[in-house]
């Protein structure tokens, strides 16, 4: 697989605009879409040439792919990242690298899907249509026992992670996720 967004800071990296062609190999067209759209469209010249040559001979993409944009807020800055996360979260296999995500991650979406991912905890939607879309909502990582989530949600209470309150309601409300 291409670049993981969820290892190593590349997601900061690619969001401050450091991107090569590199990070659109060996990706999956159809799994890895919207991150290979992303990384096209923010890529600077001639590497941007570059990677759609290389996303048509690979992948079959003659075109970019349309990015997703909120129908409610056209200016909404974080509705095309939060897909692109919510497709390569369900991509990242790794517990731990999703734990280090949800713990230290400065950037709250990746950290909100890291935690979901471990846990299977999805946010209530928002009240506002135009951005109900945000409850992060991406199941929860195979393998993930009862025992598990549990002590991962102590581990953010004890560190005093972000998402403290969510993790203390998971906890009570905590039932095994291969029911």
């Amino acid at each position: 697989m291409g670049v993981k967004i969820f290892r190593d800071d590349n997601w900061t990296r690619i969001k401050s605009g450091v991107i090569s062609r590199k990070d659109i190999m060996h990706l999956d067209g159809e799994k890895d879409s919207a991150l290979i759209g992303y990384l096209i469209a923010h890529a600077h010249e001639p590497c941007r040439q570059s990677m759609m040559k290389y996303a048509a001979e690979k992948y079959g993409m003659d075109e970019l792919p349309q990015p997703h944009q909120n129908i409610d807020d056209p200016n909404d800055p974080y509705y095309e990242e939060y897909f692109v996360l919510q497709e390569q979260v369900i991509r990242e296999d790794d517990a731990d690298v999703l734990k280090k995500a949800a713990l230290h991650s400065s950037n709250y979406d990746m950290a909100a899907f890291a935690f979901c991912r471990l846990t299977g905890y999805c946010f209530p939607p928002s009240e506002c249509d135009a951005y109900s879309y945000r409850t992060f909502d991406c199941g929860i990582l195979p393998g993930m026992t009862a025992e598990d989530i549990r002590e991962f949600c102590r581990k953010v209470i004890e560190e005093r992670g972000r998402f403290v309150d969510v993790a203390e309601e998971c906890l009570r409300d905590q039932k095994d996720p291969n029911q």
